[in-house]
């Protein structure tokens, strides 16, 4: 059980971490081709909002070790605030521009979170120790 978690936090790392440059490419072309698309970044982003969760409960079950997972839950904390920052534009807009700022956070620790999911596969044995 615990190989198929070790997978299964994988590839759910992997698959977040393209998502995430997906929603980049959505906001790109929201601002230089067709504003229907920052929609589609607004709405995307709301689906990946919840994704860092099932990553934390996946590299728990993994047993992939207390950095892995404090990792994991770093990024869940970030992300959920990425799109909070967006519900203040009306009332406390410098506060909404760390919007961005807080999404390039993410795409870091989404980026150091696949990273150690590839390390936990590869030592199975001592991945908590290989962990960044």
């Amino acid at each position: 059980m615990t190989s198929v978690a070790r997978y299964a936090y994988a590839i759910l790392a992997w698959v977040f971490l393209v998502g995430l440059l997906f929603q980049v490419f959505l906001a790109g072309l929201g601002m230089f081709a067709d504003a229907q698309s920052l929609r589609l970044h607004g709405d995307f982003g709301w689906a990946l909002h919840l994704a860092p969760l099932l990553i934390v409960v996946a590299a728990f079950a993994a047993r992939a070790g207390r950095r892995h997972w404090l990792w994991a839950l770093a990024l869940a904390v970030v992300v959920f605030l990425v799109p909070v920052f967006v519900l203040l534009r009306s009332s406390m807009p410098a506060v909404a521009a760390l919007h961005p700022v807080a999404a390039m956070l993410a795409f870091g620790i989404a980026a150091m979170v696949a990273r150690n999911s590839l390390l936990g596969l590869r030592r199975p044995s001592d991945s908590s120790s290989a962990a960044v």
